[in-house]
């Protein structure tokens, strides 16, 4: 009696790139790297880079800069917050500021281990989603946060020379919220609106080149419906959305 041949499995995909090559090939050989991510998904190198200088950098941030000035200039652009602080006296002020400080230094520390898992889970959902009904992108959202993860790497540049520029300046100096001067927020009075700056923020040299990136590897996830000229045009038009989104809320509250 003749037997049914039984199918032989075939080979799960093999990377060609090692981790570390990945994370040196996507900030100088993106096309070719992103094609081999996508082949052999694998997220835990670039997140265990990003969280280790996002420590670095928030631990730095904490111990130098000057908390309480920086408290009252938070508080002094917030409409409703500098209102309210108008009402007491000298005394409680301070301990307004001082309070204001010591929640802002704890805010550090707990974004240095939860900020970019935090992050990468919000922006992988928002480029999954606007890359499958925009796009019609084959692509699942755990290959979305694999994608995310590599082509946020550039920031983590940024907040490795934001660290060593934190531990050098003076610290009356600091601004831990833009604390690289590679956007043209950077050169604004502290007293600019909030408003004003997210769009100037959003023109950061590290943010165009996460863009390009994330451009990239959601082509190579889905090259036939996914060019790259399309692609980069989605993830420009969804920052364009997001900027405006997060001017528009600072305007409310400024």
């Amino acid at each position: 009696m003749a037997t049914t041949p039984v199918p032989v499995p075939a080979p799960a995909p093999e990377a060609k790139i090692s981790p570390i090559g990945r994370i040196f090939g996507v900030l100088f050989s993106p096309k070719a790297t992103f094609e081999d991510i996508v082949r052999k998904p694998s997220w835990i190198p670039a997140m265990v880079l990003l969280v280790l200088t996002g420590l670095a950098l928030n631990i730095t941030l904490a111990n130098r800069a000057n908390w309480v000035e920086v408290s009252k200039e938070q508080i002094a652009k917030n409409k409703f917050a500098a209102r309210a602080i108008d009402q007491l006296d000298d005394a409680k002020k301070d301990q307004a500021y001082q309070r204001g400080a010591t929640q802002a230094k704890i805010t550090r520390y707990v974004r240095g281990v939860i900020g970019w898992p935090l992050m990468l889970l919000f922006s992988a959902l928002i480029y999954f989603g606007a890359y499958r009904l925009i796009g019609g992108a084959r692509v699942t959202y755990g290959l979305s946060f694999t994608i995310c993860a590599f082509a946020y790497l550039p920031m983590g540049i940024r907040e490795i020379l934001g660290s060593i520029v934190a531990a050098l300046k003076d610290p009356n100096l600091i601004d831990p919220d833009n604390y690289l001067a590679s956007n043209p927020a950077a050169f604004l009075g502290s007293d600019t609106p909030m408003w004003q700056m997210v769009p100037l923020i959003s023109l950061d040299l590290f943010a165009i080149w996460i863009l390009i990136l994330l451009a990239i590897g959601f082509s190579a996830a889905d090259p036939k419906k996914l060019p790259f000229g399309k692609s980069l045009g989605i993830a420009i038009g969804l920052q364009v959305c997001l900027v405006a989104f997060f001017t528009g809320l600072a305007w409310i509250f400024s």
